[in-house]
């Protein structure tokens, strides 16, 4: 597709990277829902979809710094930029100037910060500092000095902010209580967005080792950082089941199983392709449809659980 046709249609999207929000949007939903099946008493309907609003906004602000700060870094240098990593200049940079991105993370950071006025009002002032913290993942993340993706930290910084931290801020948001269980029930979904991240990651060790981004697959290299995937995958599984062993998740969620033949493919893909940065593109859309499907697959549980 040619830069004129994307500065008509596209550019927005391509730019926020909308289509990956299903990696915060799905488990604020199933947060959601899952104080609605659970904590009924406690449920607010509109709360919990001003909440999911604010996790978009927050998701689309940090995607959008990220390409900011990355735009003149190893966006610059990367000589393989792929659909799901290597961020937007390879795609945009004859329609959208680095400023816009800066723009545009500014607007979507005042949003967040709307939908959280709007819950504290409602009588969620705390949502305040969750969203805080959750923007500051964001924003820490890519901003200089602090980078957590050049400290090796990037990794564990994604797990919390896509994963419990999420649910236990909806459970605040749509139920007014903090409690372990809303916690817990994030953590799945944080461990596969943390794979995301490491499977997008392999294309881009050239170019992120050259402008000093040490993150882990950096520092493992790619043949060791495979392990890595490997034991993301295995703790992925090992938590789900262990939700349905004490009771936080219904035993419909043991339906997860049949994910494992879509796993093995991206993983046999990265196994043999991993110092290979173009050709690792199935194992990272491969890597988003787990994510998609697991967590759609444990909301329509926890749904089926009240209903069944």
């Amino acid at each position: 597709m040619s830069a004129d046709v994307i500065s008509r249609s596209r550019s927005l999207v391509t730019g926020t990277r909308m289509p990956f929000s299903s990696a915060s949007v799905l488990p604020a939903i199933l947060g959601a829902v899952w104080g609605w099946v659970y904590r009924p008493e406690l449920f607010g309907l509109l709360p919990a979809a001003l909440a999911v609003a604010g996790v978009f906004f927050l998701h689309l602000a940090a995607n959008t710094i990220n390409d900011y700060y990355d735009w003149d870094m190893s966006d610059r240098v990367n000589r393989f930029p792929t659909p799901f990593s290597g961020g937007s200049r390879s795609r945009l940079e004859k329609v959208l100037s680095r400023g816009a991105f800066l723009h545009m993370a500014i607007l979507f950071y005042v949003l967040a910060l709307a939908s959280a006025a709007g819950l504290a009002v409602m009588g969620r002032p705390l949502v305040l500092a969750i969203g805080t913290l959750g923007a500051l993942c964001g924003f820490l993340y890519s901003a200089r000095p602090v980078s957590f993706q050049s400290r090796g930290m990037g990794e564990m910084t994604i797990f919390l902010a896509f994963g419990p931290l999420i649910t236990v801020g909806m459970g605040y948001a749509a139920c007014g209580v903090f409690t372990p269980e809303f916690f817990a029930v994030g953590i799945p979904n944080g461990l596969v967005v943390a794979n995301i991240l490491w499977v997008n990651e392999f294309p881009d060790v050239e170019a992120d080792a050259s402008e000093g981004k040490r993150n882990l697959v950096v520092r493992l290299g790619t043949a060791r950082a495979r392990y890595g995937y490997l034991t993301l995958v295995l703790l992925f599984y090992v938590t789900t089941l262990a939700l349905v062993a004490v009771r936080l998740m219904p035993p419909w969620t043991l339906l997860v199983l049949l994910t494992i033949p879509l796993c093995l493919k991206s993983l046999r893909h990265l196994w043999k392709n991993h110092d290979s940065p173009l050709t690792v593109v199935p194992a990272q859309a491969g890597t988003i449809q787990f994510q998609i499907l697991t967590t759609v697959l444990a909301i329509l549980c926890v749904v089926a659980d009240r209903f069944v």
